[in-house]
């Protein structure tokens, strides 16, 4: 008879030689007890159908339906369910991305068992788990943002600065939308949008399209 006060985890790895691990690793662990397993994102919902459980843990690369897209379907469907991202991060890109799918723990596949297990437990009660190397990447990654904060201070204080009829235009040209597409968005006519980007290129201090993107990446305007 299953024990009530057991954690109950769902995997999701395309690497069953892991999946299978973990499985009988984390099973192995005081009050934890691996229920399902999946090979894609889509089998998650699948195996949720079939198992009550506790936290879902999912790798980032998967076929189907990847890590990213599977949470931020479980965070729309079941965002009582705890999230666990259980990966080997190396880019930023990816760890904003889980992020923004509502994820609640970072942790690494090289973790040892009982640390693991604990960490599982914290993230079941509600708390925010990170492992080293998530932390390494959004420390760099908050450090350099700040260095262009500071190196593009002129370039965000310009842009603050725009008038509001500017804003619109602003917006769609960090979209890389053409004057055509602008004008039919804003209302304006094509005249009146070549000279609103004019305006925003020299209030700016961009001598072009590209750059003024480009600038605004470097700057945290634009993610």
């Amino acid at each position: 008879m299953p024990n009530s006060d057991e954690i109950r985890i769902l995997i999701a790895d395309d690497d069953q030689i892991i999946r299978d691990g973990l499985a009988n690793v984390l099973s192995a662990q005081e009050g934890l007890n691996v229920v399902a397993t999946a090979a894609t994102g889509a089998e998650v919902f699948d195996q949720l159908a079939l198992h009550k459980v506790d936290v879902v843990m999912l790798d980032v690369d998967m076929p189907v339906m990847d890590g990213i897209e599977a949470a931020r379907r479980l965070s729309r469907e079941r965002p009582d369910l705890p999230i666990i991202m259980l990966t080997a991060f190396e880019h930023e890109d990816s760890l904003g991305q889980a992020i923004g799918a509502g994820v609640r723990g970072f942790l690494t596949k090289d973790i040892p068992a009982p640390e693991l297990a604990d960490l599982i437990r914290k993230a079941q009660q509600g708390q925010h788990v990170m492992a080293e190397r998530p932390t390494e990447i959004l420390t760099a990654s908050y450090v350099q943002k700040q260095h262009y904060r500071e190196q593009y201070s002129d370039f965000i204080d310009a842009v603050r600065a725009l008038p509001d009829h500017l804003i619109p235009t602003f917006r769609l040209l960090l979209k890389a939308l053409p004057n055509k597409n602008i004008a039919r968005i804003t209302g304006l006519t094509e005249a009146t949008v070549r000279s609103y980007v004019s305006d925003i290129l020299a209030l700016t201090g961009c001598a072009t399209r590209g750059e003024l993107a480009i600038t605004a990446v470097k700057a945290g305007i634009l993610e």
